[in-house]
Parts: structure tokens; C-alpha cells; sequence
């Protein structure tokens, strides 16, 4: 008899397969770089909050290729990357901007003084819980449409509305280029708040915006091949040199071609959508 109840414990017992859980813990690693930035913002080190953020959109992008490289997507992994997403991309960016923007005399005095309002502390703090609830209804917007029917061939190079990592890299972008270029100019109020309303606004639309997941290179023949290998792999290493030695100038011009790139998708849009027509 105890032998039979050994057995039967041991047949109750399932092992848990090690594979499926690696693209959810890149999503961990998300998750973890979001809520460092916060940290790293609260002792005001405004480069690593940044880095951190970015780090979080890298890991961002690599779990969904991990999941469909191992074959183990998920509809739980798509909801933990939505909240991850949120803290990543939603919160630790408003708050990182919050603090940025306040006055550290101001910020000392409401700590001293004991002040629990946060609008008595300069920036508008509406402004943060609004881009944060932009970009949770963008995020939820997603999760629904992987239930619905699957979007007109004109969609396929577009997301309906600023993707999560886009819209806070479009908020940052005023700390990015001070960070370049060292100006209090990008720490106005007014500029910071402006960025982080448009992002918003953008995140939380339906307006279509730039996807490169699709974009592939063209094919070519052996010959041409081995020439764009080389001459890839040149431009590959002049921009990892580049990137390390001014990672904020080449973050800053990321940033200007990516919101110039915003309303030239626009116009493309609607170009692909007349010859669907």
C-alpha cells in the first residue's frame, strides 16, 4: 500500500518545462530596468534613468522573438509584457520627467516642510497620470485587437497609434538632448510637458505610425550580396563606434528622424490605403 501511494504521489507530481519560461524572463528583465530608472531618478542620476528605459525597450523587443524562436508564445506572456510595458514605458518615464523638471530648491522645501500636494511641487503632475493612462489604454488596445480580426494588408507596416517604447522615447526627448548637448534650455516646464502631452495623445489615438518588425532586405544576387555584406558591416562598425563614444548625440539624432519619420508615415498610410482601394 505505501508503495502504491509512493507511486501515485509521483504521478501527481508534473515537471515544470524550463523553456517556456525564458521569453518571460526577458520580460522579468523589462520590467526590472523600468523600475530601476525610477531609482536611478529619485538620486537624480539622469543618464542611467535613461539607459535604463532603454534597456527595457531592447529587452522589450527580444521577447517576443524569444517566444516565437523557442515556439512557446503565450497568451499569459503577451498580458505580462502589457504590464510590463506599463511600468516601463508609462510610469518610470513620468516620473523620471517628474523629477527632472523640478526645481531641487522647490523639491527640498516641499520635503522639509512636509507637503503632501504633489501639485504644490511645480510640474503639473496631471500631465504624468494622463501619459500614464495613455499609454494603459494603447496597451489594452493591443491586447484586444489580438482577439479581433486581423487588420487590412495597408496596416502592415503601421501600429494604430504610438507604440509604448515610442511614446516614451518620444517624452524622454527633451532630457535626451540635454544630456547632449548640457542646455537648461530642454528643462523648461513647458517643453517637458508638451513632449509628454503629444506622446500621450499619439500613444492613446488610432493614428497609424511607423512598424519596422516587417521590414525585410531585399534579395539580391550572390555577387551584390558579398558587396552589401561588406559595406553593412562597415556602417555597422563606424555606428557602434559612434554610439559609444557619443551615445547621446546618436541618441538625439535617432530621436529627430524618428519624429520626423511620425507624419511622413502618415502620408504613406494613406497612399498604401488608396491602392487597396
Amino acid at each position: 500500500m505505501k508503495g502504491q501511494k509512493r507511486a501515485m504521489r509521483n504521478e501527481d507530481i508534473k515537471e515544470i518545462p524550463i523553456r517556456p519560461m525564458f521569453p518571460n524572463m526577458v520580460t522579468m528583465l523589462a520590467l526590472a530596468c523600468g523600475v530601476s530608472s525610477m531609482q536611478f531618478a529619485f538620486w537624480s542620476n539622469w543618464g542611467a534613468a535613461v539607459a535604463c528605459i532603454a534597456l527595457a525597450a531592447v529587452f522589450d523587443a527580444l521577447d517576443g522573438r524569444v517566444a516565437r524562436m523557442l515556439n512557446t508564445s503565450s497568451r499569459f506572456g503577451a498580458e505580462l509584457d502589457s504590464l510590463s510595458d506599463l511600468v516601463s514605458f508609462g510610469v518610470a518615464p513620468g516620473f523620471l520627467l517628474y523629477q527632472w523638471t523640478m526645481d531641487p530648491a522647490i523639491r527640498a522645501t516641499a520635503v522639509a516642510e512636509g507637503v503632501k500636494d504633489p501639485l504644490a511641487v511645480g510640474v503639473p503632475w496631471m500631465i504624468v497620470l494622463f501619459f500614464a493612462m495613455c499609454c494603459a489604454l494603447r496597451l489594452a488596445r493591443f491586447n484586444t485587437m489580438l482577439d479581433e480580426e486581423p487588420q487590412p494588408a495597408y496596416w502592415t507596416h503601421f501600429f494604430m497609434g504610438l507604440p509604448a517604447p515610442g511614446g516614451a522615447y518620444l517624452g524622454l526627448l527633451p532630457l535626451v538632448f540635454y544630456l547632449w548637448t548640457k542646455d537648461d534650455l530642454f528643462r523648461n516646464e513647458y517643453l517637458v510637458s508638451f513632449f509628454m502631452l503629444t506622446s500621450a495623445v499619439l500613444m492613446a489615438s488610432r493614428i497609424p505610425t511607423p512598424c519596422f518588425k516587417k521590414v525585410h532586405m531585399p534579395k539580391l544576387k550572390p555577387a551584390y550580396r558579398q558587396i552589401a555584406t561588406v559595406i553593412m558591416l562597415a556602417l555597422l562598425a563606424s555606428f557602434v563606434t559612434f554610439m559609444f563614444k557619443n551615445f547621446w548625440a546618436f541618441a538625439s539624432i535617432v530621436g529627430l528622424i524618428y519624429v520626423i519619420m511620425l507624419p511622413l508615415g502618415i502620408i504613406f498610410f494613406f497612399q498604401q490605403k488608396k491602392h487597396y482601394k
